[in-house]
């Protein structure tokens, strides 16, 4: 171009017939020439803006990936929270985890506006690209998430802490409702593990006492019994209650150290005792009645008993029933104290219990006439006859010593013999030669 313009201004200097056509030629390739200068500068500056304008979605781009990957691991973290199943057993541990859980709604705020922000970033990045009109292609170059996944995600969140709320809450009345089956099976076992304590020692002492006759502990030993008897719907009551506590798997109650088991085995050993000692009084005032032993002696006995009773558990281990008889005049050597050991506890078991003690004692102290008081005492009762019937004992006897001997006898065997006539001789001799009638 520049060779082309120096030849035409020459030929204009030469005067070239045609300069004038020349010069506005001349004129416009200067013109385009300075057109196609203005154009290039505007492709320049044009290319030079779009460069600018994706380095700065570029930035953004960037931007949204550093702040969207941890938020997004914020929310898959939340999410897994949310769900994660809790196993507690009482109000604290609940309470623990709604304090946990409120903790945890208080920071959603803050995290809208994390959210809010990232996503004003690629709001950024479209209103850079609809306004200077460049088309975006592909996905971000420095992240795998898109918006869309953000806001989808977070929408989970959001569906989430209500109904983590409704589970709290849901726990929350079940753990009310275990606390209320705990105290109130506590108010009755801190009740009734009293109650079986006392009954068992208010027992222990009827038993032991010498200030009255056989038949008023009996009478209070029956008392005792009905009083047991008609306490057994408490414990029936607490049954009931452990089997709501065992179908809600309660497994600990803080409010009292009985358990179920604890009620029942001692429920189990008042019966027993109640029963084992209204049997003992009974066989104390047979053997009484039978072997003529007065009241002043069974109380002697009694004393001695419960004197050398250390344990205070009606029973006396061997140290204790040697000293007993020692103290009463006996001179034992071993081999005496071992065959009065055979008699007393015939199977072994250590200890010497108070009837094995009045069997004893009462064989040592009776009369030898003792059978023949017996035999004469049913004699009396039968008007004379050699026979007694089941009416006569019953009529003149009390229930329980009247079965006790209709049991026993063997029918009278003779002639002109009334109808239940039963063997009083027979078994006043046998009843005075076994400890065990």
């Amino acid at each position: 171009v520049g060779t082309n313009m120096y030849t035409l201004d020459t030929n204009i200097e030469l005067d070239y017939h045609d300069a004038a056509s020349v010069n506005t030629r001349c004129q416009g390739i200067c013109d385009q020439w300075d057109n196609l200068g203005t154009l290039t500068q505007k492709r320049r500056d044009a290319l030079e803006r779009v460069e600018k304008l994706w380095e700065t979605i570029d930035q953004l781009y960037l931007e949204f990936a550093k702040r969207a990957a941890p938020f997004n691991n914020w929310m898959d973290g939340a999410m897994e929270d949310l769900q994660d199943m809790f196993i507690v057993h009482s109000i604290e541990e609940i309470q623990s985890l709604i304090t946990a859980h409120d903790q945890y709604k208080a920071t959603l705020p803050e995290a809208d506006k994390e959210r809010i922000a990232i996503m004003g970033i690629q709001n950024e990045i479209t209103k850079i690209a609809q306004t200077y009109g460049i088309k975006l292609v592909g996905v971000n170059p420095y992240t795998v998430l898109s918006p869309q996944d953000i806001t989808n995600k977070w929408e989970a969140v959001k569906q989430l802490v209500p109904l983590r709320d409704q589970m709290l809450q849901e726990e929350v009345a079940r753990q009310q409702a275990n606390e209320r089956l705990r105290r109130s099976f506590a108010a009755q076992a801190n009740i009734i593990g009293p109650w079986i304590q006392t009954k068992m020692e208010e027992i222990g002492h009827v038993s032991v006492d010498i200030t009255g006759s056989l038949e008023e502990q009996m009478n209070n030993l029956k008392q005792y019994e009905q009083n047991i008897i008609n306490y057994k719907s408490n414990i029936d009551k607490q049954e009931g209650d452990h089997q709501l506590i065992q179908e809600a798997l309660i497994f600990d109650n803080k409010h009292t150290n009985y358990t179920m088991e604890h009620v029942r085995v001692g429920w189990e050993q008042l019966l027993t005792t109640i029963a084992r000692t209204i049997n003992e009084v009974e066989n104390q005032i047979l053997t009484r009645d039978a072997k003529g032993i007065s009241q002043e002696q069974l109380n002697e006995f009694r004393a001695s008993f419960n004197h050398f009773d250390r344990k205070r558990n009606g029973m006396m281990d061997p140290d204790d029933f040697r000293a007993c008889l020692i103290s009463m005049g006996y001179d034992l050597g071993e081999v005496e104290f071992a065959r009065i050991m055979t008699l007393v506890d015939p199977n072994n078991t250590g200890v010497v219990t108070f009837q094995a003690f009045i069997d004893f004692m009462t064989r040592e102290t009776a009369e030898t006439d003792t059978a023949e008081q017996v035999m004469a005492s049913f004699k009396i009762l039968a008007s004379d006859k050699p026979y007694i019937t089941v009416e006569e004992l019953r009529r003149e006897l009390p229930l329980e010593q009247a079965e006790y001997c209709i049991s026993r006898m063997t029918k009278y065997i003779g002639p002109e013999v009334a109808p239940g006539a039963l063997d009083y001789i027979s078994f006043s001799s046998a009843l005075y030669g076994e400890s065990d009638l």
